[in-house]
């Protein structure tokens, strides 16, 4: 029964974590009582296994926190939605030809905004005229806006 215990708080941690950001400090403040638990030697056992819960719900939370992936300037990410960028990376998927254009990924190597260029790395989708011919690990210089990925249903991009 304590596995189930510690497995449900785990998971609770989780999902708190995926729902509310705490910071660390909270967390820690959150381990507090623990301390406690060595001068109330009549509850120890109940005290000991809410501890432990208590440990693995703020652990589960930290866990889900630290899977987080961070966006800074570093990230491709971080540029959507500013306006007209130059990226120049390589062409990352084969080109797919569709109707009336062409798609393909490029890994982004470098991206230049406002006269500024900075080393990034990151993804785009890259949508061009149908009759370009690009081809898998062609170096390309692309401008324009980076927009961020409409969410269908369930499904994020981020």
């Amino acid at each position: 029964m304590t596995l189930i215990y510690l497995s449900a708080a785990w998971v609770a941690g989780i999902y708190l974590g995926s729902k509310l950001a705490f910071p660390l400090g909270v967390i820690l403040l959150g381990l507090l009582p623990l301390c406690l638990i060595p001068f109330l030697s009549q509850y120890r056992k109940p005290l000991l296994l809410a501890g432990f819960c208590l440990l693995a719900l703020l652990g589960g939370s930290l866990r889900f926190q630290s899977s987080l992936p961070t966006v800074n300037e570093h990230h491709l990410q971080f540029y959507n939605d500013r306006g007209v960028v130059e990226i120049q990376g390589m062409v990352a998927t084969d080109p797919e030809a569709r109707d009336r254009a062409c798609i393909f990924q490029i890994s982004a190597k470098e991206l230049q905004m406002d006269g500024h260029r900075n080393e990034i790395s990151g993804k785009a989708l890259i949508r061009v005229p149908r009759y370009h011919e690009y081809h898998y690990g062609d170096m390309l210089k692309v401008t324009g806006k980076l927009e961020t990925p409409q969410q269908f249903g369930d499904f994020d991009y981020k």
